[in-house]
């Protein structure tokens, strides 16, 4: 990968920072973790290795991981060698923690924990000192029968989250980082669609609808108010929305109108004849040729680039995906397009032909965690320099 690739991202993504809000000391870019959906998306697009896809602990299994790969030729070094400021390890069992799973960065160095009740609801969130391997609760997550939590984000001192009951009515609910009883936000009642994703900024909440529709509301409690120019728009990484949805079921360009929610500047991704399976992030669009080929290119068409192997068409941070490229020890690695490089990340077919694998979604942000068998990989993508 060129350097000048590196620049113009550097460049790209500074600019695209611009305007967005200050997050706590050690946590910009880091409000994220894939939200438990009810929808289902269908992906048509062929690869050559079959995966589970895996973002904040979440996972289908397929099958067809045993098919013929290329020859190997070199076996890439682990994730924690390439990136050792990046990458821990922590045990799938905790003290006092049989069951967790690791969501979003409290701050730089602390883990938000999820853990499940016997009916696979949430239970209790607790804060994992990276440094330290302890464990503390949080807050236990209150729920009415037929309503689960989803989606939860960190900012101004307060963990935000939402409940979605089964008629698709969405409440939000907040907690001190230090700890203490939860407490619904007053919004003047629910918001009767389903909220897909929040956001913490300043002293608001943003949040975008699955069907489309970004709004905010105060922290504190308030009037919901639409995003002006958002009526269509989900959220990428505040203060950028995009539309089309994520959940397309065609070969539709996603995210490729993008906007500035606090400024109001807008732009269109370049898409060109042909291409299928685009997907945008706030700088970067990955995709596919006529001929099946796949590329990565800035938002503008510039700087375009074949991406290797058979990747999974997610991209975290506007620059990480997991691929399976010719050359790979056998499993998949986590290759950062911006400098070439490229960890292995472990993960291994079993005996039954299936696999375990990742994807940095475009959604995802800055956390990527994953089993590998008795730990939890977590991988930190805003500390990749």
């Amino acid at each position: 990968m060129s350097t000048e690739l590196e620049d113009d991202l550097s460049r790209v993504l500074g600019r695209a920072a611009e305007g967005a809000p200050q997050a706590p000391t050690g946590f910009p870019g880091r409000i994220a973790a894939r939200s438990r959906r009810r929808r289902t998306r269908t992906r048509t697009l062929v690869a050559a290795v079959a995966v589970v896809v895996v973002a904040g602990g979440l996972g289908v299994t397929l099958r067809g991981a045993d098919e013929a790969r290329p020859a190997q030729t070199r076996s890439p070094d682990p994730v924690e060698q390439v990136w050792p400021d990046a990458v821990w390890k922590i045990p799938r069992q905790l003290p006092n923690l049989p069951g967790f799973r690791p969501l979003i960065f409290i701050d730089d160095r602390t883990v938000l924990l999820w853990t499940p009740k016997s009916d696979g609801r949430a239970d209790a969130i607790h804060a994992y000192d990276l440094g330290t391997g302890r464990t503390r609760k949080i807050a236990d997550i209150p729920s009415a029968k037929w309503e689960y939590s989803s989606y939860f984000a960190v900012g101004a001192g307060r963990i935000v989250w939402q409940m979605i009951d089964k008629n698709d009515h969405t409440r939000f609910w907040s907690v001190p980082v230090s700890g203490g009883k939860p407490a619904a936000i007053d919004t003047g009642g629910p918001v009767r669609a389903r909220s897909e994703k929040l956001a913490v900024a300043g002293d608001r909440v943003a949040f975008s609808l699955v069907d489309g529709g970004v709004f905010t509301f105060p922290l504190r409690g308030g009037s919901v108010t639409p995003v002006a120019g958002a009526e269509r728009h989900h959220i990428l990484r505040w203060p950028w929305v995009a539309t089309p949805s994520d959940y397309r079921q065609d070969r539709e360009s996603s995210f490729r109108e993008l906007l500035n929610a606090e400024t109001g500047q807008a732009s269109n991704a370049v898409v060109r004849p042909g291409e299928r399976y685009v997907r945008c992030g706030v700088t970067t669009c990955v995709g596919m040729r006529p001929d099946d080929t796949r590329f990565y290119r800035l938002r503008d068409g510039s700087r375009e680039r074949d991406l290797p192997g058979s990747p999974v068409l997610g991209l975290g941070d506007d620059r990480f995906l997991a691929a399976d490229p010719p050359g790979a020890s056998g499993g998949q690695v986590l290759l950062d397009l911006a400098t070439g490089k490229q960890g292995d990340l472990g993960l291994r077919p079993s005996g039954k032909g299936r696999m375990t694998g990742v994807e940095p979604n475009i959604l995802d942000g800055g956390l990527v965690s994953y089993q590998l068998k008795d730990q939890y990989m977590i991988i930190d993508l805003a500390r990749i320099r």
